[in-house]
């Protein structure tokens, strides 16, 4: 699914879940609704963004996908198989899958070489998550970093036109499930290099190299439900189905049109469900809107509370702030912060100190604040053990902290807890001066992100006290708090000491899809929002910080999980360990789910239709006339939870 470097909340944009199948006969509405930022790329194949990855998603597809009941299904592939130890797989492609131009126009059938190719110039073009493909597939990381330049040199290979082989670095079960993930999407080796000079395979040129340009729909092709047909900066953007898709009975909304909202109007999608002339397919009731109770009333018979999915948002703490262009601090408070961010026992402290219902209850209806909670990163039942033992009580039991970590509730928030840690921090913490004044960046054009910046500010300078902490709020432009964190190329843009943008979803069905994004090594959001260098790049005083906030301890587990390769209950209690380190050492403060799973919300789409865990493709979803009501919702719900 989309697992994207995420902008903090996506307060409204939660796609409706779906479930069940569907005939050709079902007819659907078209789609109208809002997007809250910009398509940065249609270069699937290089990017990690959320934004992205809603258009992407759309407009190719890879070997599997989810379906209705959440099980990973046939797509460009339809049938794989592996060998023994599953550390070689292959694919065999369908021959009626084609690739069309942005007018729809046939270009060629999808081949095996399409997937060589596309893993190709992921690695020419240095792809955002090249990690994530090169810890998996052999010599990919050699051909990566230009110890060989011979592709064959890679477990990739086109065994024949439709059939796809994967030798991997070590045996994976899960891998299937990671090639619905759009690194391993295909291209058109003959289409690519004709988009200029630098997009050669093996010879790559960003500056001369326009394939996936957004604004020019024209720059790639597609073989997807939907063809990009417009796109335009802080406005709009369209897709439209594709006739020429091998699953077209399937795709039901012909057009989908979605407008730019900046956040700034919490009532904005009630308003837009409610205008007479292409009215928005769902209208989320946020409980900052100024009618919010209004709103409830009136749609008292429509409006119904979602689940939790497979997102989570949290803290970060910036473990080595370099940049202070956004701050008031002395360079004695610079230092201080730093030091102090690097004490367990002061983050501990912070964690203890947050108000987390009351901070959710800034952006959902204070009633429900609860229910957007997560305890952990993963999802609570992200994966189970034979015996039926959620992953997430496995981290339970392996934390120090002896609390209750399921999902919906708060069992951290203690004001006398935060204060025993924050004089543990202080007795340890010699040489620095209290207050730490600690800088927290925000999109001042958000009334629901200012308002969570200023509840936990509140809490925890309530719970800790201003001589010690003290948190510093600078509203900032979209664009520059976007830069900050869910546009950051690394260290140098995180211009903050805490962060509350980081979000992350699943790529495939193992732990370590979470987890990985905190090694040192190469993990995901270590540059963009922990304010680190990979190990192998920083300097003394980046190592320094890395061994200081325990993230080199956090390494050795990951690796000693990750080295489980036969006993698939050994490596989830494994990975639960290492996910108890981090939650105990508070390296991260896990916080929600996206708040719009769980938010009020009205909609127009028949609940259950598409793949809830694949919540960015409109495939299968239907659109009908007239809203929902809320007892069809939890109709739906319930014979979807029964399989």
């Amino acid at each position: 699914m989309k697992k994207a470097l995420c902008a903090s909340l996506a307060l409204v944009l939660a796609a409706g879940c779906s479930t069940g199948s569907a005939s050709s006969s079902k007819k659907s509405q078209d789609l109208y609704y809002v997007y809250s930022s910009d398509l940065k790329t249609t270069d699937y194949l290089i990017t990690q963004n959320a934004a992205d990855h809603d258009i992407n998603d759309n407009i190719v597809d890879g070997l599997v996908e989810v379906d209705a009941k959440n099980k990973y299904v046939a797509s460009l592939a339809e049938s794989w198989e592996h060998n023994d130890d599953s550390s070689v797989w292959t694919f065999h492609l369908r021959k009626d899958a084609k690739w069309v131009t942005n007018t729809g126009e046939q270009y060629g059938t999808v081949k095996a070489d399409d997937f060589v190719a596309g893993l190709q110039h992921a690695a020419d073009f240095k792809s955002a998550t090249l990690s994530l493909a090169a810890m998996h597939i052999k010599g990919l990381q050699d051909y990566a970093d230009g110890k060989t330049k011979d592709f064959s040199t890679v477990g990739v290979k086109a065994v024949d036109d439709y059939t796809v082989e994967y030798t991997l670095t070590q045996p994976a079960t899960y891998f299937d499930t990671l090639t619905s993930y759009t690194i391993f999407y295909p291209v058109n080796r003959e289409f690519l290099e004709a988009q200029g000079s630098g997009c050669k395979l093996g010879s790559p040129d960003a500056n001369n190299c326009k394939f996936g340009q957004p604004t020019e729909p024209s720059s790639i092709l597609y073989n997807g439900a939907y063809i990009l047909t417009s796109f335009v900066s802080k406005s709009e953007e369209k897709l439209t189905k594709n006739k020429n898709y091998w699953d077209a009975d399937h795709v039901y909304i012909n057009n989908v049109n979605l407008v730019y909202d900046d956040g700034s109007d919490p009532a904005s999608t009630v308003k837009g469900f409610e205008q007479s002339e292409n009215p928005y397919y769902q209208g989320v009731l946020l409980a900052k809107s100024d009618n919010f109770k209004d709103y409830l009333e009136k749609y008292k018979d429509n409006a119904y509370t979602g689940m939790q999915d497979q997102y989570s948002f949290g803290i970060n703490f910036n473990m080595n702030r370099i940049t202070y262009t956004t701050t008031d601090k002395t360079a004695t408070q610079q230092t201080d912060a730093r030091a102090a961010l690097l004490n367990k026992n002061f983050r501990l402290a912070l964690k203890y100190g947050l108000d987390r219902v009351s901070y959710m209850g800034t952006a959902v209806d204070p009633s429900i604040a609860a229910t957007a909670l997560r305890n952990i990163e993963c999802p609570w039942n992200f994966v189970t053990t034979t015996d039926g033992t959620a992953y997430g009580k496995l981290v339970e039991d392996a934390s120090t902290l002896k609390a209750d970590l399921s999902e919906g509730q708060d069992p951290f928030y203690n004001a006398d807890t935060a204060k025993k840690y924050i004089e543990s921090a202080k007795s340890e913490l010699s040489g620095v001066t209290f207050p730490i004044k600690l800088d927290l960046m925000v999109d001042e054009s958000s009334k629901t992100l200012v308002a969570q910046a200023s509840s936990l500010k509140q809490s925890i300078e309530a719970s800790l006290g201003t001589d010690n902490v003290q948190i510093i709020v600078h509203p900032v432009d979209s664009d520059t708090y976007e830069k900050s964190a869910y546009n950051s190329t690394g260290p140098v843009d995180a211009d903050w000491d805490i962060s509350t943008s980081t979000g992350w979803g699943y790529d495939y069905i193992d732990p370590k899809s979470y987890l990985h994004i905190f090694c040192p090594t190469d993990g995901d959001i270590l540059r963009q929002n922990m304010g680190l260098e990979f190990e192998a790049d920083g300097d003394a005083q980046n190592s320094a910080a890395i061994a200081a906030s325990g993230l080199d301890e956090y390494q050795k587990l990951y690796d000693a999980a990750d080295a489980i390769t036969n006993d698939q209950d050994a490596r989830y209690k494994a990975f639960a360990k290492a996910e108890a380190f981090i939650l105990d050492e508070a390296i991260y403060i896990p916080v929600q789910t996206r708040t719009a799973s769980v938010n009020w919300r009205i909609s127009r789409e028949v609940p259950f239709q598409g793949g809830y865990l694949q919540s960015t493709k409109y495939k299968n979803r239907i659109i009908q006339k007239d809203a929902i009501t809320a007892a069809d919702y939890k109709k739906a719900l319930e014979t979807w939870q029964k399989g």
